[in-house]
């Protein structure tokens, strides 16, 4: 008999012992809320939150480990995995589909805050719970908890099938819900029709609401991006456009495709020959945390450099650090830092600048 096999020819365990035992299981998977749709004060499901924990805590990143330790299905895992990346709580830091084996994930900053808030919810609800029961309980209920797991563990891994799977039958009720559509982010290089018009949009929705800025910021904008779009045609002038895909979730229907990030590369500035600037990214907020950002910036400054531009500049705020670290990692350093009075509102101005020889002068 294999060494994680379980002897089922044990003693009989008394009767009156599994009732109990079982009325207290069903009550604790109540009191802990997993059969409501959101689990431990988040916004996400009790398998989401398992999934998180995992990532974050104890650092089980692949997406074959995942699903061992959360013992479902590659499918049923893809569901926790598209739950979290659709509200950017995690990346996927591999290239490839997000259900490879060798998929691996990392937190993302709105990942870690939500993490923080689960953890601390957690500790909250124990400490809240042992301080009802007698001082001298805790000990015996946490090895109590011990002994019990590790016995059910025991006996799944004396099952014959110790881990779901897609192929398994199961009965209607218990069917695992179709996955979520994935959706796939790409990135298109030049014009396209509406991109003035999205830009603007993507600028307003996030500028106005976290600065302030609003008619004078739009006007403006919209005159220098106009501008530079108009200049597209020649080939010192770019723009990118991430697009998101969402596959139809039925038959028949069309899939959902829009603008989630934008980049520009403005190769005509006067004065200053050789010399390029950086213009309006953004990435919108449904789709931070998914590597947007950071795959717009590889494509500019390889262009910047297959154009052989001896610098590229760019203006951005002390507030975005997101922006910041992503403008760092590609060799852009800050040649200044000024307080102004930008379109009518005080703000920390930094300007950041790359050099083809990694070292320039002011």
């Amino acid at each position: 008999m294999a060494a994680n096999q379980l002897k089922l020819d044990s003693p009989p365990i008394p009767g009156d012992l599994i009732e109990p035992l079982r009325d207290a299981s069903r009550k604790l998977v109540r009191e802990w809320g997993f059969l409501q749709p959101t689990f431990a004060g988040s916004c996400f499901s009790p398998g989401a939150v398992h999934c998180l924990i995992e990532i974050g805590n104890r650092k089980v990143r692949r997406f074959a480990d995942l699903c061992n330790e959360l013992k479902v299905s590659r499918r049923q895992l893809l569901q926790l995995v598209s739950e979290l990346l659709t509200h950017a709580s995690i990346v996927v830091d591999t290239v490839g589909p997000a259900d490879a084996p060798e998929a691996t994930y990392s937190l993302t900053p709105a990942g870690a805050q939500a993490l923080s808030a689960i953890n601390a919810y957690a500790h909250n609800q124990v400490t809240k719970a042992l301080a009802t029961a007698h001082p001298d309980a805790a000990t015996d209920v946490a090895a109590a908890f011990h002994l019990y797991a590790a016995a059910l563990e025991r006996v799944r891994l004396a099952s014959p099938v110790s881990t779901p799977d897609d192929s398994r039958a199961v009965s209607p009720e218990l069917a695992p819900l179709p996955a979520v559509p994935f959706p796939v982010v790409t990135i298109s290089r030049g014009y396209r029709p509406a991109l003035l018009a999205r830009t603007l949009e993507l600028h307003m929705n996030y500028y106005y609401r976290t600065v302030g800025w609003g008619v004078e910021f739009e006007t403006g904008l919209g005159a220098t991006l106009s501008n530079l779009i108009s200049r597209l045609d020649r080939p010192v002038n770019e723009a990118w456009a991430a697009i998101q895909t969402i596959p139809a979730k039925e038959p028949g229907l069309s899939a959902a495709e829009r603008v989630v990030g934008v980049i520009f590369i403005d190769g005509e500035i006067p004065g200053r020959e050789g010399s390029s600037r950086l213009r309006a990214f953004i990435v919108d907020e449904s789709a931070r945390g998914l590597g947007v950002g950071r795959r717009l910036i590889k494509e500019a400054m390889a262009f910047v450099r297959e154009r052989e531009f001896v610098e590229c500049r760019l203006s951005t705020m002390r507030r975005l650090e997101a922006a910041r670290k992503l403008y760092e990692a590609e060799g852009f350093v800050r040649v200044s830092e000024e307080l102004k009075d930008t379109w009518g509102r005080q703000v920390l101005e930094m300007e950041y600048a790359w050099f083809r020889n990694g070292q320039g002068q002011e």
